[in-house]
């Protein structure tokens, strides 16, 4: 995928290692969700982690010296393409879906589900999980409390 600016180019290059790299960046095990946790949070910070990992120059090198020369970056790109940040997470999610970094490959209709959903980059089993542990804890608590009044 290149990304184009009158001053820029660079061509975002998805590789297992870097897929791996951004997720251990961004502090997850599973890219597919922190992706779309990223793009419907409208997470800024994350959007240029993720170019600064997978944009590579027309020689294969890494395009920024660090992820805060991709804001600029972003910054160009949106004003000279009129494009929002929704609009970059989104062409980047059907090509990251079209080489097969999510779980599983999207047709058209569940890619656009997937980025219209702003629950979908929330890890329900983590949610439920959570719950669970706080309802059982209060549980164990009133149990403990009726122990000693009773």
């Amino acid at each position: 995928m290149i990304l184009e600016t009158k001053n820029k180019k660079i061509n975002l290059i998805f590789t297992t290692r870097k897929v791996v790299n951004i997720s251990n960046i961004l502090k997850g095990k599973n890219f597919e969700d922190l992706y779309f946790k990223a793009m419907n949070e409208n997470d800024l910070d994350a959007l240029s982690k993720i170019i600064f990992v997978f944009a590579e120059d027309e020689a294969g090198l890494k395009s920024f010296k660090s992820s805060e020369d991709v804001y600029d970056f972003i910054d160009d790109y949106k004003q000279e393409n009129n494009k929002t940040y929704q609009d970059i997470f989104n062409e980047m999610a059907g090509i990251i879906n079209e080489e097969g970094f999510f779980k599983s490959k999207m047709n058209k209709k569940q890619l656009q589900e997937k980025t219209s959903n702003p629950l979908s980059g929330i890890n329900m089993n983590e949610v439920i999980k959570s719950s669970a542990e706080k309802a059982i804890s209060k549980v164990a608590e009133e149990e403990v409390f009726k122990g000693y009044v009773g």
